[in-house]
C-alpha cells in the first residue's frame, strides 16, 4: 500500500501480494479541499478523510464490522499508506490529529 499526495489528490494505491496473484491497485483520490489544515477543525477533518480512505483501500469499508476495521488499522498496509500520505502532505497539524484519534482514552 502507497499513498502520495500530489498537490490536493492524496492516492492509495494497495498491492496485493504476488503469492495472491497478480499485482492488483486501488486509488482513492482525497481532497483537502474547503479545509484549512493549519487550524485543529480543518486538521481533524483532513485526517478523518485520510483514514477512511486508507481502510477502504486496505479493504474495509464503513460498512465492514467494527473489528474488521479495526484490524485493517492495525495492518502494514493502513500504516504505511498513512506514513507516506502525512510526509507527502507535510501538515503537522493532521499527523497531531490522527495521533490524538490513535491514542487511547486515557491518555487524552
Amino acid at each position: 500500500m502507497k499513498l502520495l499526495v500530489a498537490s490536493a489528490l492524496a492516492a492509495f494505491a494497495f498491492a496485493t501480494s504476488a503469492a495472491a496473484g497478480p499485482l492488483a491497485t486501488t486509488s482513492i483520490a482525497v481532497s483537502p479541499a474547503g479545509l484549512d489544515l493549519s487550524t485543529a477543525a480543518g486538521a481533524v477533518a483532513m485526517a478523518g478523510r485520510l483514514d477512511r480512505a486508507a481502510v477502504r483501500a486496505c479493504g474495509a469499508s464503513s460498512f465492514s464490522v467494527r473489528d474488521h476495521q479495526e484490524a485493517v488499522r492495525r495492518s502494514t498496509c493502513y500504516r504505511d499508506a498513512m506514513g507516506e500520505a502525512l510526509s507527502a502532505l507535510d501538515a503537522p497539524a493532521v499527523s497531531a490529529a490522527l495521533r490524538e484519534r490513535a491514542a487511547p482514552a486515557g491518555d487524552r
